[in-house]
Order: structure tokens, then sequence, then C-alpha cells
């Protein structure tokens, strides 16, 4: 088997468009040489991401303070 389908919610992809970005330099030749262009992938899943409802990407926690 080479590809698959899963479904990916708003902030799974926002994870990986954000670990995609801090990439080092070293860390994306390793994955170029291995798998192909890191930059690539990022494009493909931002437009994807551009797609998806991301009215509600932001996590909200209620924190109480504690003074």
């Amino acid at each position: 088997m080479t590809e698959t389908q899963m479904n990916l919610n708003v902030h799974e992809v926002g994870i990986l468009l954000s670990a995609l970005q801090v990439l080092s330099h070293r860390d994306e030749n390793v994955i170029a040489r291995d798998y192909g262009s890191a930059s690539a992938l990022y494009n493909k899943l931002y437009s994807v991401y551009e797609q998806m409802d991301t009215s509600k990407t932001e996590l909200r926690y209620e924190l109480t303070p504690s003074f």
C-alpha cells in the first residue's frame, strides 16, 4: 500500500502545519532526501486548511487566578 486516506480535523491539520514551519534546515534536508519536499507537503496541507472551517481553531481554557 502506498496511499491511504484519513480524516483530520482543523486542529490536527494546524498542528502538522506548525510542525512543518519549525523544521530546521537540516531536518528539511533529511526529510527531502528520504520522503520528498517538506515545503510541498506544507503547501498541500495549507490549501486543505484554507478550505476548512477555521472559525473555532482557538482553544480556550478557563483560567482562575491563583491569588
